[in-house]
């Protein structure tokens, strides 16, 4: 049997061993019990050494797994009618207090398996999946969004400048907590405080040049015409926002993205691409990400650098060490993400830095604003290209699903699935 990587790792069924057990108060039939930073209640007669599949908060759960397994609220769409679950008809699994304990993942046994036809005695410690025999198990949970109006991809032809290979993505970020354990004792790790806004790349790049008649006729002739040329860039996590394109399509009201990084073009030397994180608001009245002002006026918003690679022409990045990168901004006035702790794995314990506001301990930090608690921490592992982890606060998870019920979709989302890039 072959697992296939899933689509987004941090929202997928991972095999687990249930290892500890925490006893709640005023609960006679259930406890809990950890995995990956998340907490999941199970029945008090699970015991530990139990192997089963884990799932966590804002993962949504395919409609045939919930069916199969009888687990809706509406008994009418269970495969048994008459048995009632608890999932809504929406799929979510929640972040939520459960008779004040917290419970932001699911844990099920490897038996709510069997209806893809799967051998589960073949399932390992650590697989990891969101499809299983050609059968959806899960995906990550998203709310719906109005449709913007579409136009036929096959009608308009669109003049792209930029290759993506010349502004590549910023890496993924995985779950520090599945991963801890895969780390060398000694490894070197230095974590920063995790700034909960929306991502942003800037990049002084290769571009495609849009030829004039003339031009191509030279072409044409055999003349040399340069076809490229170094251009700033700008984009979302997913979605590159090249204003310098005539041929350009924005469906936002505001491209923060853009706004934001002509404030420090001039400072990206050719062949540099920096990520970072705005935070703060998108416009008057509008928070980038609700609850966390960062304390900054309202309708401005700041950029706070996390990674600097330089891009060959080749499209091969290589990246700025963390060090590099502080001293990066520092010699361009660029402001850069708060370091917490540098050494070596084995000293390091995430959980010391989640639930809390980090400015109340380390005042260089930045204060997030309001009653929210700080997203968490990203820990980094240095590499040609470096693995970045996350550890995320429980607290933030409860703060994530609230949002949710209420419809809220963050800018983060809205700038990753824009309907064409240019």
């Amino acid at each position: 049997m072959t697992i296939e990587k899933p689509i987004n790792q941090n929202y997928c069924a991972t095999v687990v061993e249930i290892k500890n057990v925490i006893e709640f108060d005023n609960c006679d039939n259930i406890v809990g019990t950890n995995f990956f930073g998340f907490q999941a209640v199970i029945n008090k007669k699970t015991k530990p050494g139990t192997i089963g599949i884990l799932f966590p908060a804002e993962t949504r759960l395919s409609e045939k797994y919930c069916s199969e397994n009888n687990l809706f609220r509406h008994s009418n769409l269970n495969k048994d009618e008459s048995v009632q679950g608890y999932i809504e008809n929406n799929r979510r699994v929640k972040a939520v207090k459960f008779r004040n304990n917290r419970s932001d993942s699911l844990f099920m046994p490897l038996s709510s398996l069997g209806w893809t036809g799967i051998d589960i005695s073949s399932l390992k410690l650590g697989d990891e999946f969101d499809h299983l025999n050609g059968e959806q198990i899960c995906e990550k949970y998203a709310i719906k969004r109005r449709e913007s109006k579409k136009y036929d991809r096959k009608l308009v032809k669109i003049f792209r400048r930029v290759d993506k290979k010349f502004l590549p993505e910023h890496i993924d970020t995985s779950n520090w907590f599945k991963f801890e354990e895969s780390i060398k004792d000694e490894e070197k790790i230095i974590v920063t405080q995790k700034l909960h806004g929306t991502s942003i790349r800037v990049a002084n790049t290769i571009v495609k040049r849009k030829l004039n008649p003339i031009e191509w006729l030279l072409r044409l002739t055999g003349i040399k015409i340069a076809e490229t040329e170094y251009d700033c860039v700008f984009g979302s996590r997913k979605v590159i926002k090249d204003i310098n394109n005539p041929d350009h399509k924005h469906f936002y009201n505001e491209d923060i993205w853009t706004r934001e990084g002509k404030k420090i073009v001039d400072s990206i030397p050719e062949n540099f691409i920096v990520y970072g994180e705005l935070i703060g608001w998108s416009g008057i009245g509008s928070k980038i990400q609700e609850g966390y002002t960062y304390e900054i006026e309202d309708g401005q918003s700041e950029i706070f650098i996390y990674r600097v690679a330089q891009i060959n022409g080749q499209g091969i990045l290589t990246d700025l060490s963390w060090d590099q990168v502080v001293d990066f901004c520092k010699q361009r006035g660029l402001k850069y993400v708060p370091e917490l702790w540098r050494g070596e794995k084995k000293d390091f314990d995430a959980n010391n830095y989640l639930d809390v506001k980090l400015n109340d301990q380390y005042r260089h930090c930045i204060p997030v604003g309001g009653k929210v608690v700080d997203e968490g921490i990203c820990v980094r592992v240095e590499g040609m290209i470096p693995d970045i982890y996350k550890a995320k606060s429980p607290l933030f998870f409860e703060h994530e699903t609230k949002l949710m019920d209420k419809g809220i979709i963050d800018l983060e989302t809205q700038g990753s699935d824009e309907q064409t890039n240019s």
